[in-house]
């Protein structure tokens, strides 16, 4: 911003004005993985507590948790490093999940049920990252 003489205006409020927007980037992607994670559940029948325990647990929670760590890092475009911490876990057992599923997905009935939660979750119709993220 420049004064009447073409001098410099310093804007103090910049700073301030940017944060909002960061924080609505911040809660919207955490209300877009909360649904993920809801949605993951449901198709799994399981708790969405679950995916946050320390322990492995059964055989289809530990797939339901390698899926919402896939959704969240590939969907969303958070790091694996991100991801793990959120799930309690290392960032190379969300590179695990991530490589785990993209195998899983040859199977139709299970690319299927994935592309359909990407489908519900997905923030590429969402007008706040819609066309800053993706460019949609």
């Amino acid at each position: 911003m420049f004064n009447d003489r073409g001098g410099a205006i310093h804007d103090h409020y910049r700073p301030l004005r940017a944060k909002p927007l960061c924080l609505l980037e911040e809660n919207r992607l955490e209300a877009h993985l909360h649904l993920a994670e809801g949605y993951v559940s449901r198709a799994f029948c399981i708790k969405p507590l679950e995916f946050f325990a320390h322990t492995r647990g059964p055989k289809h929670v530990c797939h339901a948790r390698q899926l919402i760590m896939y959704l969240a890092h590939v969907e969303f475009g958070l790091s694996l490093a991100v991801v793990g911490r959120r799930y309690l876990r290392d960032r190379s057992t969300a590179s695990h999940a991530c490589k785990k599923i993209e195998i899983m997905r040859e199977d139709p009935f299970f690319d299927e049920l994935v592309g359909e939660i990407e489908a519900l979750i997905t923030l590429r119709r969402d007008p706040l990252f819609g066309t800053t993220i993706w460019g949609a």
